[in-house]
């Protein structure tokens, strides 16, 4: 179905401007609490929290986000405002070193699986929802069609799923392309930093010293070499083909919000499911505008307003 709800703000119809213009705002005070989880592999991974009680919003970012991304800020924010708890789940070696070898990927599930029970174990009749931008929504939607498909039902109420890539492969190839090249360098640029303290910290058993990294220069090689193989993928084409959540829409069981713009620059519109190949649990709002985790509406430039920060906490309520 299409969205008529979002309106995009007249002075930034474009999908790159969109896309752009949320990241340029200003950095939105918060103040987070850390806790360090500690994972039954000997691993780790760091929640940033939120607010004292109520429903938890488990919030997963895209690719290299943390809580310094405005879109994370601006939900968490949100959480609060509504009397809610947020908690960011970093993923495993994003900015910190993590003990394994292996890091987080576009389909790793398991750490959102383990988080939410812990959470649905600590306080059992606590509601629980998830929301993934990007990466985070292509796992977020992944794990919610593994659990569907072997008869489980996860412990949350619902989830929101914003800009998902549906397939990381094809989105791996438009990103070479274009001035979306601009976003594959700044991506990069981070994944290659956190690369070179992992490779400090941890024998991370790939033949790869830190004189190749530079030549790591698209999603592809970077993936064929390092994401795949570390993650035990037989390189770039099995990762891509493996961790697509597209296939699995349809065995959802939870009440679901898929929000994407048919002019995202990251993610080809031809990606985006239609009603036919989801569950009857999945809500697909699917609008001309927005660019990549954009939506920014508002009468003038200096006034935006974000059309995510209120309506992922309006379809989560539902159900809280």
């Amino acid at each position: 179905m299409s969205n008529k709800a979002f309106k995009p703000a007249w002075w930034l119809r474009g999908g790159h401007g969109q896309t752009l213009w949320s990241c340029l705002t200003r950095k939105i005070p918060l103040h987070a609490r850390l806790e360090q989880l500690e994972t039954p592999d000997g691993d780790f991974i760091n929640l940033d929290w939120v607010g004292d009680r109520g429903p938890i919003v488990v919030v997963l970012p895209g690719l290299q986000g943390d809580l310094d991304s405005s879109y994370v800020r601006r939900l968490l924010r949100a959480c609060v405002g509504r009397g809610w708890r947020g908690v960011l789940l970093n993923y495993r070696g994003r900015g910190e070193p993590n003990r394994l070898p292996q890091s987080y990927h576009c389909g790793k599930t398991y750490d959102l699986d383990y988080l939410v029970r812990v959470l649905h174990q600590r306080e059992p009749h606590t509601p629980i929802g998830a929301v993934g931008y990007s990466v985070g929504a292509n796992i977020c939607l992944k794990w919610l069609g593994e659990t569907g498909r072997c008869g489980e039902s996860p412990p949350i109420a619902a989830a929101v799923g914003v800009s998902a890539p549906f397939h990381l492969g094809i989105v791996a190839k438009k990103i070479e392309k274009g001035f979306s090249r601009v976003y594959q360098r700044h991506l990069l640029g981070s994944l290659h930093r956190d690369l070179r303290r992992k490779m400090k910290a941890v024998d991370i058993g790939l033949k790869l010293t830190e004189s190749d990294i530079p030549s790591l220069s698209t999603f592809f090689k970077f993936d064929d070499r390092v994401t795949g193989p570390l993650n035990g993928f037989d390189g770039a084409e099995d990762y891509y083909a493996r961790t697509r959540c597209d296939t699995l829409l349809g065995y959802v069981s939870v009440p679901t919000l898929i929000v994407n713009a048919r002019n995202d620059p990251l993610v080809p519109a031809h990606l985006i499911p239609d009603i036919r190949s989801v569950s009857d649990h999945v809500t697909l709002e699917i609008s001309d505008n927005g660019g990549h985790l954009g939506f920014v509406s508002g009468r003038w430039p200096w006034a935006p307003r974000f059309w995510l920060d209120g309506r992922v906490p309006e379809f989560l309520a539902r159900f809280f």
